[in-house]
């Protein structure tokens, strides 16, 4: 029994390893920033769609407005906050939206970006989360970008920053994810349907793009629409340009309270397990599987004084600490431009592990059981988000 298992976590790790580096050599990011003069920048739609954002929305309004570009409307589109969102939101120069009659079958966020969409004006819409801060240069050198690439989708992952010690757990779920979506080259060739990628905190359509791929009305009931329109975008073979790292933009995704984090990833899980490609889930699986073998060998190779493939006590045991470094190693050097990260995170992953773990497994429980999750003050049927997939 013993042999076998030895097989299976040499092979398990061989086989994550060599993922990895394919991953890692096919994943990078490249801006293309032609210069366009003022008068050739297209109008843009700023599309904040909020919900109970008290906590975010002053500063993220603040830092729309101080973008450094010339042509840009501002719309918030709340979903019948009780708390101040309305309130502080009307201080600054927006267009606002509340409506909290959410239709049947809508999520939420997806129905608010489709409000702030027919009350936009852009040539170009950004759908842009409350819980975001924009730098001064963000807008000019993203819409730069997705005309030089002419791209019909642009998204980019905003830097994750993180107090409390539960956000630095998104360095894990945000790893798996990467190892579910595939290298950033992937994802860019229009042609390759197996990769897409979309981060609902900072979606960049052409308006064309988005009328093509029906926009928020063909996702109303997904869970991860972020993932859903990107995934549209590459089955019509339409330009998806994604950046996997940034300081242009940085978020602070849930200051409130474990509770929201719980709830925000177990809802994304549920709704995101379907869409991600079958194959792709394989090797999430043994990224697992070696995070559970990992600490076992290390901890066992003190203790067992042979083993078919380390022949010598010592070098087993620098052979099984060094396979769980490299385990650690591998989320630190994953994250360390996406967000902020403790060492001791990743150096202890199986503790912190342990509550990744609850959330990803009540999450696929939820997505197959097709049962209800709860997002802020609504809940929204995991069954009812893969019925258009």
């Amino acid at each position: 029994m013993g042999m076998i298992l030895d097989l299976i976590y040499i092979s398990v790790v061989i086989t994550c390893l060599v993922y990895l580096f394919i991953l890692f050599q096919h994943s990078k990011d490249e801006w293309e920033t032609i210069d366009f003069k003022d008068e050739k920048l297209p109008f843009v739609s700023i599309i904040v769609p909020t919900l109970e954002e008290e906590i975010n929305i002053e500063k993220c309004l603040d830092s729309l407005e101080k973008l450094d570009y010339p042509k840009t409307e501002i719309i918030v589109v709340d979903g019948g906050s009780k708390d101040k969102t309305v309130e502080l939101a009307r201080k600054f120069d927006v267009k606002l939206i509340v409506d909290s009659a959410l239709p049947e079958n809508w999520i939420g966020k997806s129905y608010g970006c489709h409000l702030g969409f027919q009350a936009a004006k852009g040539d170009i819409l950004l759908f842009t989360d409350a819980d975001t801060y924009h730098t001064p240069n963000s807008l000019r050198t993203t819409v730069m970008h997705t005309l030089s690439t002419e791209a019909k989708l642009f998204s980019m992952m905003p830097y994750q920053k993180a107090e409390k010690w539960y956000e630095y757990l998104l360095s894990y779920l945000y790893f798996l994810s990467f190892i579910a979506t595939g290298p950033t080259d992937d994802i860019n060739n229009p042609y390759n349907k197996n990769s897409y990628l979309g981060i609902g905190q900072y979606m960049m359509f052409t308006r064309e793009g988005y009328n093509e791929i029906g926009g928020h009305m063909a996702v109303i009931n997904s869970l991860v629409d972020d993932l859903a329109l990107a995934k549209l975008c590459k089955e019509k073979e339409l330009k998806l340009s994604f950046i996997s790292s940034t300081s242009l933009v940085t978020t602070r995704m849930y200051p409130s309270g474990f509770s929201d984090f719980f709830h925000g990833f177990k809802k994304s899980i549920s709704g995101g397990v379907l869409t991600v490609v079958p194959w792709r889930l394989l090797f999430i699986v043994l990224w697992l599987v070696y995070f559970v073998l990992a600490p076992y060998f290390m901890v066992n190779s003190f203790f067992i004084q042979d083993s078919w493939f380390i022949w010598d006590y010592t070098i087993g045991i620098i052979v099984n600490i060094s396979l769980y470094l490299v385990y650690a190693f591998t989320i630190y050097w994953y994250w360390r431009k996406k967000g902020d990260l403790k060492l001791y995170f990743v150096l202890f992953y199986p503790i912190t592990m342990i509550v990744n773990f609850i959330v990803i497994a009540l999450g696929i429980y939820a997505g197959f059981r097709g049962s209800k999750v709860k997002w802020k003050t609504r809940y929204y049927s995991t069954k009812q988000s893969h019925s258009r997939r």
